[in-house]
């Protein structure tokens, strides 16, 4: 038996790189200027990810291993209340006030990435972007979200559009705001759907992945409750509205849960993330424990397993090994 596995998006930043790619994320050098420098991060890092044997490959994300907050910089319509700093955890998110229509006149770099590293590598086909609610990080209490959003959704739409047009087979929309807004009961699942699936309309034969999560900055959750029960309600309206949703499951209460997997649509493949990137390596034994426990409530066809989130946060080495045992553990070895 061997099942598919796939990655999440990020992949810690190439070590010898990370001088020079730190004056691009400073804002030193534009897009243009930092060209070469990430595509030659993007080959060290796809080269690691092929070399341990994922089937299905992403790019990295090596010119923005900080999420989503590399975003509101680039956008108009926004003015910083308080600069992003990666050193304080969750109390260093930016905070931003809207004060205008907000747009993305030079993309939010997501397809700018894609587009990039499709092009010296023909095996990556699939692209992530993250979902408009999770674009408003930093402004959640902004009394023009509601008003705005629907510009998000065309932010995030435009950025499906281009990865389409550059060659993806396959689009993720990473949603952990979605997430941790259901589980911490601030919005329910029907305030939720319509500007979540919006981004995928008229996307042609393409893939359409959703991947909750709970968060992670400085490999912590953003949320202490923790669950899939609170999902449960939109993962079954997004029947007939995504083909794959990938589900973080390596949090206790997560796992706890995943008798719950049996509850969603049949229409729909559901990618596992049980390689925890929170913590240290699981051995390929316990991958393989919890791989046979999925089999009891999953198909095989319909089953895909991957790590719990982007491996942008992990030590280089972890990550490798992480994938490597995941790998492992998928092809029963």
């Amino acid at each position: 038996m061997t099942l598919r596995t796939t990655c999440v998006g990020s992949w810690p930043i190439p070590f010898g790189l990370r001088p020079e790619l730190k004056r691009y994320y400073s804002g030193d050098l534009s897009d243009a200027d930092a060209g070469p420098l990430l595509t030659r991060a993007a080959r060290i890092s796809m080269d690691e990810m092929i070399a341990c044997g994922v089937d299905q490959i992403m790019g990295g994300e090596v010119w923005g291993p900080d999420f989503v907050h590399h975003v509101p910089p680039r956008l108009k319509g926004l003015e910083t209340i308080q600069r992003r700093d990666t050193s304080k955890g969750y109390g260093g998110i930016g905070r931003y006030r809207i004060i205008g229509d907000v747009s993305a006149p030079e993309g939010t770099g997501h397809a700018l990435g894609f587009r990039r590293e499709r092009e010296i590598e023909p095996r990556l086909d699939k692209g992530a972007v993250p979902s408009p609610l999770t674009m408003t990080l930093g402004m959640e209490n902004d009394p023009r979200l509601e008003e705005q959003l629907p510009n998000y959704v065309t932010i995030v739409k435009d950025e499906i559009d281009a990865m389409v047009e550059a060659g993806a087979d396959e689009v993720q929309l990473d949603a952990p705001a979605e997430a941790t807004s259901l589980v911490n009961g601030r919005l329910a699942a029907a305030e939720l759907l319509d500007a979540l699936i919006a981004p995928f309309g008229d996307v042609g034969d393409v893939t359409r992945t959703i991947h909750f999560c709970l968060g992670d900055i400085s490999r912590r959750p953003g949320t202490d409750v923790q669950n899939l029960s609170s999902l449960m309600p939109l993962l079954q309206m997004l029947d007939g509205f995504v083909d794959r949703v990938h589900v973080e499951c390596s949090h206790a209460g997560q796992w706890a849960d995943r008798h719950l997997f049996s509850e969603i649509p049949d229409s729909i493949e559901i990618i596992a993330g049980i390689a925890d990137v929170k913590q240290e390596p699981q051995p390929v034994s316990a991958l393989k424990e919890r791989i046979e426990l999925l089999l009891e409530i999953v198909s095989e066809d319909r089953l895909l397993l991957s790590t719990s989130c982007g491996c942008g946060r992990v030590p280089h080495d972890e990550a490798i090994r992480l994938v490597r045992n995941l790998v492992k553990a998928a092809r029963n070895e």
